[in-house]
């Protein structure tokens, strides 16, 4: 059965003065979430929801249920040998996540995989209209759209996770961002079922050029990567995971390399406890010569069958005393003035 909005509108303004006089004017609701101790705590939480989406996608779902449709730019698939490979590396620093040092939920740590690029069973929501609008608006494609999701819809809270307070990702703390973790039974939020379930409403606009320029330098400021220092998590994760558990192909290594942010992982110590360094992690704005095309060729390489280990890189390298900044070797090659071949 074919998608059908809920209603169209003739314009991004129209939607705008619709959603924000029905919805956003909302006030918030108090909810019960549990707790890792176990106690049910109260907090307030917004009424409504909303999901910008750019193009005419005839399903909405979690990315890692969709693993077997992705491409490349190139046109080519992931083998089955790459999608285990993907699975067991989500798996692992989902798990890394969870453990000491970063000691996250079992969502939160879904959602620091989901902002970065990884694929998860969570879909990106916002307490902020104007930001869904801008995720909207920002694409290749002329027409939008806007799911709107009241939160009370869920009769398990744990299914909606608040994120605008995430001790270790930036960038949903900026975007004001939820996670709603789909019912498996329902996985996609434009079936009938999910929309008759949740509540779930669809709303259709054009998007013109006026309205791209209007909302860019917002997008902008909510996905960009030099002041936000949750930026490189992932690559120098998946750079461990390789090293611990072998290489991938070069096909999946370029699939991930379309996906991640690529920064450096920059931190400044503050002490050193047992021999272990105590740092508060940096953005990678005060690194001039950071080249990004040239960081994915290094990290292509480092997680690439047949390609450099990226261990070699870490010889001899000791950390710097108190005080100092220092970034990742493996995430930042200016020193070297190209990737080997």
């Amino acid at each position: 059965m074919s998608f059908v909005p809920d209603k169209c509108f003739p314009s991004l303004r129209a939607t705008f003065d619709f959603i924000f006089e029905r919805y956003s004017l909302r006030p918030n609701q108090r909810i019960w979430e549990p707790t890792p101790s176990g106690l049910v705590i109260p907090r307030d939480a917004p009424e409504y929801l909303f999901r910008g989406e750019n193009g005419r996608h005839l399903e909405t779902a979690g990315a890692i249920s969709r693993l077997q449709t992705y491409t490349l730019k190139d046109g080519s698939h992931l083998s089955s040998s790459d999608r285990e490979y993907l699975w067991h590396l989500m798996l692992g620093i989902h798990q890394g996540f969870k453990a000491d040092g970063y000691s996250l939920d079992d969502h939160r740590a879904t959602g620091l995989l989901q902002h970065y690029g990884l694929p998860t069973f969570m879909i990106d929501f916002t307490a902020h209209l104007g930001h869904a609008l801008s995720f909207a608006a920002i694409g290749e494609h002329d027409i939008a759209r806007i799911a709107v999701m009241p939160t009370r819809s869920f009769e398990f809270t744990d299914l909606v996770v608040d994120l605008r307070k995430h001790p270790w990702a930036e960038r949903p703390r900026r975007q004001q961002g939820f996670g709603i973790v789909m019912p498996i039974n329902m996985p996609d939020l434009k079936s009938q079922a999910a929309r008759l379930r949740l509540n779930v409403n669809w709303y259709q606009f054009p998007v013109t050029s006026s309205d791209h320029d209007e909302l860019k330098e917002n997008y902008r400021q909510l996905t960009r990567v030099d002041d936000d220092p949750s930026a490189a998590f992932l690559r120098f994760h998946i750079t461990e995971y390789v090293e611990q558990r072998g290489k991938m192909s070069g096909t999946l290594a370029d699939w991930l390399l379309e996906r991640i942010l690529i920064a450096p992982r920059r931190y400044r110590i503050i002490r050193f406890e047992a021999g272990q360094p105590v740092v508060h992690f940096c953005p990678p704005n005060d690194i001039p010569d950071f080249d990004e095309s040239v960081e994915k060729d290094y990290s292509r390489r480092y997680w690439s069958v047949g390609g450099a280990c990226s261990r070699d890189r870490m010889k001899g390298w000791t950390w710097p005393p108190e005080g100092s900044t220092v970034t990742d070797p493996r995430t930042h090659h200016a020193d070297l003035m190209k990737c080997p071949e």
